[in-house]
């Protein structure tokens, strides 16, 4: 059985901090709990001695597999996330990562982050498969040319991630394809949301590719892709998809690095 395991959100604080693996990767927002090196001191004895009493720490020491699972969290060189608002105000929020020896897949739950160990040749899957099975939507996909920038959207109403913010129906119904999208954008959505896979740049530092946005109507999914022309037009499709069809633009994405 794959290793997993919970932490609070003060104990990813803590722990690494511990370990010196620096802040929790996008998406999670996970708080500096204490304002003081005696709060934070209060709040790192806690974690310890719940660890401790778990079998996940001895002697102030972590055990391999628990560190293991930090360092890929916070290093892999590939990383998929995923962020979405779903129904009933239920949102997602995760992150996969591989060194292609070990994988770990997060997510978010409540006030804990649940951690679980996959097959780095399963990356894909088991983050794509944190979404509802929702059948792919009828008809073709459609392609339009990316509008000029705008304002920025507002941020969501409760100040919260909007994972639909760079996504938006086109300004123009002039021609057939334009009026498709807009009609497109008229569905009710149920769910909405974006993955983002991320591989390591030749600095070292991380590279985040084009997002894969997605969104859920009565009438099934759609999700949208982007690419560069090479005279610098960018191009936006929409397509039907379901949970198969995201994959497999992700592993498209992500060949070569897995």
């Amino acid at each position: 059985m794959p290793h997993s395991f919970s932490l609070s959100l003060a104990a990813v604080d803590i722990l690494l901090e511990h370990t010196r693996l620096g802040r929790a990767p996008f998406p999670f927002e996970v708080p500096h709990i204490g304002t003081t090196h005696e709060q934070r001191a209060q709040v790192r004895d806690a974690v310890f001695r719940d660890l401790e009493g778990r079998g996940m720490m001895r002697g102030g020491r972590l055990d391999g597999d628990t560190e293991l699972a930090l360092e890929t969290f916070t290093r892999a060189p590939v990383a998929i996330t995923a962020a979405a608002q779903l129904e009933k105000s239920n949102r997602l929020f995760a992150r996969a990562g591989s060194d292609g020896q070990f994988a770990i897949l997060v997510r978010q739950h409540g006030n804990l982050l649940v951690f679980e160990e996959t097959r780095p040749t399963a990356l894909v899957a088991s983050i794509v498969d944190l979404l509802p099975l929702t059948p792919a939507a009828g008809g073709q996909s459609v392609t339009v040319a990316k509008p000029a920038p705008r304002k920025p959207r507002r941020a969501a109403d409760d100040g919260g991630y909007d994972p639909f913010g760079d996504v938006s129906a086109p300004r123009s119904s002039a021609g057939p394809q334009h009026r498709a999208v807009e009609r497109i954008f008229e569905k009710p959505k149920k769910g909405i949301g974006q993955f983002t896979a991320f591989v390591q740049g030749r600095d070292g530092k991380p590279v985040h590719l084009s997002p894969i946005a997605w969104f859920d109507t009565d009438d099934g999914r759609y999700f949208c892709t982007s690419r560069a022309a090479e005279d610098g037009q960018e191009w936006i499709t929409y397509a039907p998809a379901d949970n198969a069809r995201i994959a497999q633009q992700l592993y498209s994405q992500l060949e070569g690095y897995l």
